[in-house]
C-alpha cells in the first residue's frame, strides 16, 4: 500500500477536519494544490495513481509529482504534531515539562515549581513514569542548588523517595513486559516445538520475580500482568485461569478509562482476548454482551474500524458456530465479504486465515460446498504460512467432511493422505487425529448406510473419550458435532 494514501486514509474524521484548517492557514498559495491533492487520495478507495496523474494533468505540481507526493507526506505529520498538542493528554504533560525548563532556565523558580507540581499530577494520574522521572531531574536539580524547597534532608528523602516509586513501577511494567515479549515469541512455537519443551521454557519465563504477584499500583502494570499470565495459561492449556486473566484485564481497562478519561485508549483488545478465553473455557453467559461492545465500538480511524470489524467476525463466527446458530454465523460471513473481501483490505494474516476457515466451515454446515471451497481454496492451494496453524490443519479435515456430504467417497483417500502429510509437517498428528482419519476412510469405504452410522457412532463414543487441546489439535467441536449428527 502507497504511504501516503495509508496515512491519509489513516485519520479520524477530526484529524481530517483539523488538516483542512490547518491548510487553510499557509500563506503560499500553492498549498491549495496540496488539500486538492490530500481530498483527491482521500476519496480513492484503494491507491490509483495513474488516475491522479490524470486527474491532475494541468496542475504545474503534477510535473514532479513524487516531490509533492513527500511535501504532502510532512505537511500531514506537521498537522498531526499540532494536532495531538491539542487534543492528546500524553502531550500536553510533555508540554508542561518542557515548560518547566524553559522557567528553570529563565530563572523563574518559584513559577518553575508551581509547574512542576502540576505536571507531576497528571503524569502520576496517566502513568507517565518516564516524563515523572525527567521532572525529578530538574526538580532535584532545583532544590540541590537551593533554588526551590526547604534545604533539608527531610525535604531531599521526600523527592528522592517519588523519584525511586515512580523507577520502581517503571522498573516493574518493564519487567513483566520482557516476560510477555517472551511468551508471546514461543507461542509462534506451538506445532514446531513439543508440548513440553513449550511449557518448561514458559515455566522460565514466568518464574520472574514480578510475576510472582499482582502489582500494587499502575493500571498498566496489573494489566500486562494478567495479560502475561494469560498467554502462560493459553500454551499450557489451563483455559479456566487463562478466562479468569482474560476477565480481570477487562475489567482493569474499563476502570483505567474512568480514572484516565482523556488518555487516548480503547478496550477493543481487552474485549477480543476475553471472548477467545470464553470459547477455549466454554464460558458463553457473558460473550454476546462483549461481542455487541466490539461491534458497536466508535471507532475514531479506519486503522481502529478494520481491527474492530475482524475481531467482531472472528469472535461472532465463533460463538455462532458454538451455538450451531448458522444462520446468523452466516450473516457475518456475508459482512466479512462486503468489508474485507470486497474492498481487497488488508489485515493481519492470522485473523483472516481463521476468518476465512470458519466461513468455509459455516457454509459446509449449511450445504452451500461450492463457497466452502472457495473460502478454502487459498489456504489448501498456497503455501502455508506458519501461523494459526490449528485453523489450517481443521480446514484439511473439514475438506474430507465436505467429500463425504458430497458423496465424493472416492476421492477422500487422497484428501487425508494430504491432510496427515500436512498434520505431521506441523506436529498436530496425535490421537484424535489419526483416529479421524482412519475411520472416515473405513467408513467412506462402507456401503451399507446402517454400517456406516453404527461405525459414526463407535467414532463419536472414541473421541468423547479423548482430550482435546485448543491449540494442540486440528480435531475440535465442530469435528465431533459433525459425526454425531452422522449418528442421528
Amino acid at each position: 500500500m502507497n504511504s501516503l494514501f495509508a496515512l491519509v486514509h489513516s485519520l479520524s474524521p477530526s484529524e481530517k477536519r483539523y488538516f483542512k484548517l490547518f491548510t487553510q492557514r499557509q500563506v503560499q498559495h500553492k498549498n491549495t494544490n496540496y488539500a486538492k491533492l490530500f481530498d483527491a487520495i482521500n476519496e480513492q478507495m484503494v491507491y490509483d495513481e495513474v488516475a491522479l496523474l490524470k486527474k491532475f494533468k494541468k496542475e504545474v505540481f503534477v510535473k514532479q509529482f513524487g516531490v509533492a507526493k513527500n511535501y504532502l507526506f510532512n505537511m500531514i505529520l506537521s498537522c498531526m504534531q499540532l494536532y495531538n498538542e491539542e487534543n492528546f493528554i500524553e502531550w500536553k504533560i510533555r508540554n508542561m515539562f518542557l515548560q518547566c525548563k524553559i522557567l528553570t532556565s529563565k530563572g523563574l523558580d518559584a513559577e518553575a515549581e508551581k509547574l512542576i507540581i502540576k505536571t507531576k499530577e497528571l503524569a502520576w494520574q496517566y502513568e507517565f513514569y518516564n516524563v515523572i522521572a525527567d521532572i525529578m531531574i530538574l526538580e532535584k536539580y532545583l532544590h540541590g542548588n537551593f533554588r526551590i524547597g526547604e534545604p533539608t534532608i527531610e525535604s531531599y528523602m521526600a523527592i528522592d523517595k517519588e523519584d525511586a516509586h515512580a523507577f520502581e513501577i517503571s522498573n516493574i511494567y518493564q519487567q513483566i513486559g520482557n516476560v510477555w515479549h517472551y511468551l508471546t515469541l514461543l507461542e509462534l512455537e506451538i506445532g514446531i516445538l513439543p508440548a513440553n519443551i513449550i511449557k518448561q521454557r514458559a515455566d522460565i519465563y514466568v518464574n520472574a520475580l514480578y510475576m510472582r504477584q499482582e502489582p500494587p499500583v499502575s493500571f498498566n502494570a496489573k494489566y500486562r500482568y494478567y495479560a502475561t499470565w494469560s498467554l502462560y495459561y493459553n500454551l499450557v492449556n489451563d483455559q479456566q485461569r487463562n478466562y479468569e486473566c482474560c476477565k480481570k484485564g477487562v475489567l482493569i481497562r474499563e476502570e483505567q478509562i474512568t480514572q484516565q478519561p482523556l488518555l487516548n485508549m480503547d478496550c477493543l483488545a481487552s474485549y477480543y482476548n476475553f471472548l477467545l478465553s470464553c470459547e477455549k473455557a466454554d464460558r458463553w453467559e457473558e460473550f454476546e454482551y462483549h461481542l455487541q461492545k466490539i461491534y458497536d465500538f466508535d471507532a475514531p480511524t479506519i486503522e481502529v474500524n478494520i481491527r474492530r470489524m475482524h475481531n467482531y467476525c472472528w469472535c461472532g463466527l465463533m460463538y455462532y458456530l458454538h451455538q450451531k446458530n448458522y444462520a446468523k454465523a452466516y450473516e457475518i460471513v456475508l459482512e466479512y465479504k462486503a468489508f474485507f473481501v470486497d474492498k481487497k483490505v488488508v489485515f493481519r494474516k492470522d485473523f483472516k486465515i481463521y476468518i476465512e476457515v470458519s466461513c468455509g466451515l459455516i457454509c459446509l454446515f449449511l450445504g452451500k460446498f461450492k463457497e466452502a471451497m472457495n473460502w478454502w481454496n487459498e489456504i489448501l492451494n498456497k503455501s502455508t504460512p506458519q501461523i494459526e496453524l490449528r485453523s489450517q490443519a481443521a480446514s484439511r479435515l473439514y475438506l474430507a467432511m465436505l467429500h463425504f456430504d458430497e458423496n465424493n467417497f472416492s476421492i477422500i483417500e487422497y484428501v487425508t493422505k494430504q491432510a496427515k502429510k500436512y498434520l505431521e509437517q506441523i506436529s498436530l498428528y496425535h490421537e484424535p487425529e489419526k483416529l479421524f482419519i482412519k475411520q472416515i476412510n473405513d467408513i467412506a469405504n462402507t456401503i451399507n448406510k446402517k454400517e456406516r452410522k453404527e461405525k459414526f457412532k463407535i467414532l463419536h463414543h472414541q473421541l468423547l473419550q479423548m482430550e482435546l487441546s485448543t491449540s494442540g489439535n486440528a480435531v475440535n467441536k465442530f469435528i465431533i458435532d459433525w459425526v454425531k449428527e452422522k449418528v442421528l
